[in-house]
């Protein structure tokens, strides 16, 4: 039996290819180049030092290999791209991003046309698999006639297919082959298209920088702006005297930097960068959670309340959405703005830890360190940027490391860490943010002292969870349909497959880190917020 075919979202994950190899050098040689004090001229010898060969390797030419180097170059200091008429020397720009304060603005996600082969876009192609057989039911079951027979085997008149795919459903040999340019595959708000010259382009009017297509284009055309350079210099400037730098470390970083390093070591490998001090994130979660079980406690007695007085009508489509994923929230405001009132308003676990770190140390520069590219976008927020100062990926801390020669894994004696319970460290892992949010919303109710009221901590509460903004999207339209019954009081929505733990940003295969993220949960000293 063939293996399961995995989805466009696993196909290229936890895997060293050279897209991953380029992406992750060009961030360690920006990193060298502050640390070592370099001028910004310096960035002109980046992309020799990292395409440093005579003859190509991934591309036509070792000038065009350079060329999207220089572009990620552009990128890693959180500047704009300049392709396709625009382009300008590095140096013209690099000097006024070479400071401690935020210099990336939107589009944070966007295309290195330079970079993008121009893949196709949705088709249907018959294989050389294609065996001419005597039955070829591909031809009768078209409904539009586009599938002939010519010279003995299956032609698909790509003028007259409608993409309704039944011609390959039906063919033995699976010789007919679907083919989807991959970042448009992984976007789940149909924000990318083609150009008039077939590059792809990101609407960012739908674009909600979940960041997916970035790690799905086996082209690496596409990219984030990092805040890597800025980060380094506030490290600097820590390190002579000035304001502190403050880390927030999300739950999914456990297993991130392989099995030597457990999450005590990574904090302590933070702390040997420059870092003032590192705060779990899932302290933060411990705050949404009971916030939104109290939320949810509420609707629950009002749905109660509503069926028990006869005149009573219980309001039509509300539910408690889930906070802590800025890309699902963006969706829901932009595609089903209907709909948004019910996403929680509370702050996510990045802004309630950050708002910790603030009441302790005022003066400190806080950053959130985790598995998200929407996290950047939800600090252009001025409420949360009064908060979180800056983001940085796994990917993007790992260049970090490298370049400054710390290895997490060599810290063998680091102290346990206790800031957070077992229900906000499950956070990472899609569906635990509705279970532990219920089991909040129960003990709620468990509590109140109205008789009528504490029966209904045993009460079921309908709920319904999905990841991946694709999936998010269809549990949307079929809610404001009414077409999930009983109507669900709780929606858990996380863009990223299976939860935070298959955030762009992260290092380790899918699975592998939702299995470490659930080992890490139970080690909490404390079960619930």
């Amino acid at each position: 039996m063939p293996l399961p075919e995995l989805d466009i979202f696993e196909k290229l994950r936890g895997l060293p290819t050279p897209v991953v190899e380029i992406r992750r050098k060009v961030l360690v040689e920006v990193a060298k180049m502050i640390s070592a004090g370099k001028p910004s001229s310096w960035v002109e010898a980046i992309p020799y030092q990292i395409i440093d060969r005579h003859t190509p390797t991934y591309r036509d030419s070792v000038f065009h290999e350079r060329a999207v180097v220089r572009e990620r170059v552009r990128l890693a200091f959180g500047c704009d791209l300049k392709e396709f008429g625009a382009h300008q020397p590095i140096i013209d720009e690099m000097a006024p991003a070479m400071v401690s304060k935020k210099v990336i603005s939107e589009p944070l996600v966007d295309v290195l046309k330079v970079g993008c082969e121009r893949c196709p876009e949705k088709s249907y192609k018959v294989s050389n698999g294609c065996l001419g057989c005597i039955a070829h039911p591909c031809v009768p079951v078209c409904p539009v006639k586009a599938v002939s027979i010519i010279d003995g085997r299956s032609f698909i008149d790509q003028g007259l297919c409608i993409k309704c795919g039944k011609c390959a459903q039906v063919c033995p040999y699976n010789a007919i082959l679907y083919r989807e340019r991959p970042c448009a595959a992984a976007c789940g708000v149909d924000a990318i298209h083609s150009d008039a010259e077939g590059f792809a382009e990101i609407d960012h009017q739908k674009c909600v920088s979940c960041g997916l297509c970035i790690v799905s284009c086996p082209f690496g055309a596409i990219a984030e702006k990092s805040e890597l350079v800025q980060i380094s210099i506030a490290l600097k400037e820590a390190a002579e005297g000035g304001p502190p730098v403050w880390a927030e470390l999300a739950p999914s970083v456990v297993g991130q930097f392989g099995k030597d390093a457990g999450p005590e070591a990574i904090f302590a490998a933070i702390r040997a960068l420059g870092f003032a001090g590192v705060a779990e994130v899932a302290y933060g979660a411990d705050i949404a959670i009971k916030e939104e079980g109290e939320r949810l406690a509420a609707l629950v007695k009002a749905e109660a309340d509503a069926k028990a007085d006869p005149s009573g009508k219980a309001e039509q489509n509300a539910f408690v959405g889930t906070s802590c994923c800025p890309a699902w929230s963006l969706m829901v405001r932009k595609l089903y703005p209907q709909l948004s009132a019910n996403v929680a308003e509370s702050y996510t676990p990045m802004v309630e830890t950050a708002l910790k770190i603030k009441r302790t140390v005022p003066a400190a520069r806080v950053v959130f360190i985790g598995p998200c590219v929407s996290k950047k976008l939800e600090c252009f927020n001025p409420e949360v940027a009064k908060t979180v100062d800056f983001v940085m990926t796994y990917e993007e801390l790992a260049a970090l490391f490298i370049a400054r020669d710390v290895a997490p894994e060599s810290f063998k004696d680091a102290p346990s860490l206790c800031e957070a319970s077992a229900a906000g460290r499950s956070y990472p892992v899609a569906g635990n943010v509705s279970l532990v949010i219920e089991a909040e919303c129960k003990r709620v109710l468990a509590a109140e002292t109205d008789a009528g009221h504490a029966a209904l901590a045993g009460v079921d509460i309908p709920k319904q969870n999905a990841d991946t903004l694709e999936d998010c999207r269809a549990l949307l339209k079929k809610l404001q349909s009414g077409l999930i019954q009983p109507r669900p009081l709780l929606v858990e929505g996380m863009a990223c497959p299976y939860g935070c733990v298959g955030g762009p940003g992260t290092l380790a295969p899918l699975a592998r880190a939702r299995s470490e993220v659930t080992a890490f949960a139970k080690k909490a000293e404390r079960k619930e917020p």
